[in-house]
């Protein structure tokens, strides 16, 4: 990924006056009060939120204190008597999932409910996008109370040293960084119509006209004071009388892009009835769930992850153009890169959205250079393995033929320069590059072989698929010709490191990052390998609460989606209970919103990724993918299924869904139902005739004991923990117990254990605070 949002911080900070000291005060540990007992738990002190919609260009922010941002400006909320800045850090999405960000808290016996999310006003993703905001204020005191509320308006949306805003950006091409938007201007005209607010005779947002709002153009105190872009601006302030119990809702809408105030716009925005609106969002996006696969264990948090990352990595797919271009989010990483679409894409594919996996992958080719790499950013040689890694799992996942024969020319011109490319290296590998991102380091970078070798591994298949046996044989030959010489140089650098990957395979130095994936996305050593070990080991001991770290500028900070190289390894070796605690730490790190960041959060610090906004997409995928291959994953010929469960899940009374889930041999579809002293697994797989698992291998929890297992009345022996089952199985029956002195994992768990453990850090550092 790339390292923007560092320098965003660097170069804000330069604006701002701040120097390196500064900035390193804003990296102490925050208080421990932001962790609220009752709440959800939220690990960010200053989380971002987005609202949008699938496949619109643009991405609306809720700040960190829970305002309305975009690249126009921001709708800014107050309350109560002395109108009081909203600051509200914990977030919910509607069923835990969709992208209706709510939250809600209670002043003076007053409840505050804000409910927000983005719609087109015709479904058209491709139309102006519009924001619709509901306020419901409920008196909960036995007298009646007078409610108050306010909404403005300013340009940024600036918290904490950092401004969490939009620049306006105009991409050169479609996939290159862009962002909505327009630059201040000290000189705008702002005047009320009867219920909206208007900036230069355009509409910045509408209001409730009921009860009858006071008009401010500024807070009171401000009339005189220069505007700044800070300054809150174009105010109504609402004042309801209410009984006891009783309640009353304040609506606003705002235009992502303002538009004039004559515009036909007006009158349709007008019409939109909030409720009839958030029922079209929600039956929308529950259309999509219902098509794809559907996973569910018993924990609320694991599910709701895997369901929003979805929402994320939607919300920052765009139409430009007339293609489909998958980016990362829809703030600072509003950009096309080979490797996160392609982890992305392949998530898609491996979940059971094909469809949107082969629209995305139509615009992978747009990135083939006239020599036959695929190349997204300069140096960056990882897009060669990744675009014909994952042009072969869309072919192996979706059976789909006609891809096939679209992409072959591409394929074939990529191979021809990979051959051309390692002629000419003295290494016989990819040549050497400087990606200036990710490693971070100058020569043959280790994590890009691993990543062509998974390519021309995938490739093999469509070469059989269309006839043509003979590339098929080249690809293999070449495969095997590529792995001797790479392995030839593992072995000799390994023997200086103790076996440890580096991740360049010519020089010292650099970050970990794909010397972490010898066996992942694709296995290119053997799992057991003493060198996968190695490196397992030696980044293992760079944790810092339970999550990889990352190196930047002498700095040290948390990488939340690094970790998943490792953990997905685990799953693969069996270690299960090291990729169950990694699964959790991973999700202590997420937002109340169920969403991932990429770093720039130093260890035991403030809990602030600053410019490195959250959701991140590449966090997505991987989590989405890893909770998928926890449950069905393939592995050579076979199929392997609940390689991973967790403590929490296998309870008496409890289930373990896995509906349409797409693998190479075919779908999946079962059940692991719990009771006293056993388990049933419920089978109604529908595999391909033409390919077949050679087997069907059940993994048993490392904290059962198991006494026997049953498959369709058969008993079938117990051999290191996995049961081979015939693939045409229908029902599967378990009897174990649970082993004495098992762990008891969960994210509750997980995140008591962080907060007891943050709070003992911070008043070891402040103890005057410990009372």
């Amino acid at each position: 990924m790339n390292k923007l949002s560092l320098a965003l911080a660097i170069i804000v900070g330069i604006v701002l006056g701040i120097g390196n000291n500064a900035l390193a005060q804003q990296w102490n540990m925050v208080s421990p009060a932001i962790d609220q007992t009752g709440q959800p738990f939220c690990y960010y002190s200053h989380p971002t939120d987005e609202i949008g919609v699938m496949n619109g260009f643009d991405g609306t922010m809720i700040t960190p204190k829970g305002d309305i941002g975009t690249g126009y400006g921001t709708l800014v909320f107050f309350y109560g008597d002395s109108l009081k800045p909203v600051n509200h850090r914990i977030r919910t999405l509607k069923k835990g999932y969709l992208p209706v960000v709510q939250y809600h808290f209670t002043k003076n016996g007053i409840s505050y409910r804000v409910t927000a999310f983005a719609a087109t006003l015709d479904g058209n993703p491709q139309s102006p996008m519009m924001n619709f905001i509901r306020v419901t204020m409920k008196n909960h005191s036995l007298r009646p109370e007078t409610a108050r509320w306010a909404v403005g308006t300013r340009y940024s949306n600036k918290l904490n040293g950092l401004n969490r805003g939009h620049l306006p950006v105009v991409p050169a091409k479609p996939g290159d960084y862009g962002q909505d938007g327009v630059n201040f201007n000290s000189n705008w005209n702002y005047q009320f119509s009867r219920d909206a607010l208007l900036r230069d005779n355009d509409v910045i947002y509408e209001f409730s006209g009921r009860p009858a709002p006071q008009q401010m153009m500024r807070l009171p105190g401000a009339a005189h004071r220069t505007i700044t872009p800070d300054t809150p601006v174009g105010l109504v302030k609402y004042a309801a009388r209410l009984a006891p119990g009783d309640s009353t809702s304040l609506v606003f809408k705002m235009p992502y892009k303002p538009f004039p105030a004559n515009s036909p716009l007006r009158g349709k925005l007008k019409k939109a009835n909030f409720s009839d609106y958030l029922q079209k969002t929600v039956a929308s996006w529950s259309a999509i769930f219902n098509k794809g696969t559907h996973i569910s264990v018993p924990e609320p948090k694991v599910n709701h992850t895997f369901r929003a990352s979805l929402v994320y990595d939607l919300m920052a797919r765009d139409q430009e153009k007339g293609n489909y271009v998958q980016k990362v989010n829809d703030f600072q990483y509003h950009a096309f890169w080979l490797r996160d679409g392609s982890y992305i894409t392949r998530m898609y594919d491996l979940t059971g959205y094909p469809q949107l996996a082969r629209q995305n992958l139509d615009f992978f080719g747009h990135w083939q250079q006239p020599n036959g790499n695929f190349v997204s950013q300069k140096g960056q040689f990882d897009g060669w393995g990744e675009a014909l890694f994952v042009y072969g799992q869309h072919f192996r996942l979706s059976h789909d033929t006609s891809f096939a024969r679209k992409v072959y020319p591409q394929i074939q011109k990529a191979v021809g320069w990979l051959k051309k490319a390692r002629a000419r290296d003295p290494l016989h590998l990819i040549p050497k590059t400087n990606p200036h991102d990710n490693e971070r380091v100058s020569g043959h970078i280790t994590g890009q072989n691993f990543l062509a070798l998974d390519g021309l591994k995938n490739i093999i298949p469509i070469a059989h698929a269309l006839g043509k046996p003979q590339d098929a044989k080249a690809f293999q030959t070449a495969y095997n010709d590529y792995h001797s010489a790479l392995l030839k140089r593992l072995k000799k650098v390994t023997a200086r490191t103790h076996g440890y990957i580096p991740p360049a395979l010519d020089t010292y130095g650099g970050d970990d990052w794909g010397n972490m994936m010898a066996d992942y996305p694709g296995i290119v050593l053997k799992p057991d390998s003493p060198m996968v070990t190695a490196t397992l080991m030696n980044t293992r001991n760079k944790y810092r609460q339970g999550i990889m770290t990352y190196k930047s500028d002498g700095y040290i900070y948390m990488h939340d989606y690094i970790t998943f190289k490792n953990t997905e390894t685990e799953v693969i070796r069996g270690e299960q209970k090291m990729a169950l605690k990694e699964l959790y730490a991973t999700l202590v790190h997420t937002g109340s919103t169920n969403d991932g960041f990429e770093y720039v959060v130093a260890p035991w610090k403030n809990r602030d990724p600053g410019g490195d906004l959250a959701p991140h997409g590449w966090f997505a995928a991987e989590y989405r993918t890893l909770i998928r291959n926890m449950m069905v994953r393939e592995q050579g010929g076979n199929l392997h299924l609940f390689s991973v469960l967790s403590p929490d899940w296998v309870k008496n009374g409890q289930t373990i869904k896995v509906l349409r889930a797409p693998t190479y041999f075919g779908q999946v579809n079962m059940r692991l139902h719990f009771s006293p002293g056993k388990a049933l697994l419920t089978l109604n797989n529908h595999f391909l005739q033409s390919n077949r698992p050679d087997q069907v291998i059940l993994h048993l929890p490392w904290f059962m004991q198991t006494e026997s297992v049953s498959a369709d009345g058969r008993s079938l022996p117990v051999k290191g923990g996995q049961v081979v089952i015939p693939a045409g199985t229908r029902k599967v029956l378990i009897h174990w117990h649970r082993k004495a002195g098992a762990p008891q994992l969960s994210y509750k768990r997980a995140v008591k254990k962080y907060v007891r453990k943050y709070r003992k850090k911070y008043y070891e550092l402040h103890p005057k605070k410990a009372h």
